[in-house]
């Protein structure tokens, strides 16, 4: 698990290097619409910034992989019927249920 979570770390950061240079994003505003567009190595390192985002205001340093893919997965949900919804609210409404 260890090995995967550094291979996926280093093709997220590659996928957001190259984002970074093409533009700044605010997360705030970031549509699903907008990540469902992304190449898959960017949507990755979306996902894993959101997820450290959500863990560092819950003050919370560990990272269940399982559990993390599995609220992907909830938020890809909401996102595929809500597509004009901002990713910051589709966490909101996934967190909620």
């Amino acid at each position: 698990m260890k090995r995967f979570f550094s291979i996926a770390l280093a093709v997220a950061s590659i996928g957001l290097a190259g984002q970074a240079a093409a533009a700044e994003m605010d997360m705030s505003k970031l549509t699903c619409k907008e990540v469902g567009a992304m190449p898959a190595a960017k949507t990755i390192g979306v996902a894993m910034w959101v997820n450290g985002y959500v863990h560092g205001k819950a003050g919370n340093a560990m990272v269940d992989g399982d559990k993390a893919h599995a609220n992907a997965e909830k938020i890809a949900g909401y996102c595929k019927t809500n597509a004009d919804s901002t990713l910051a609210n589709a966490i909101e409404a996934v967190s909620k249920s």
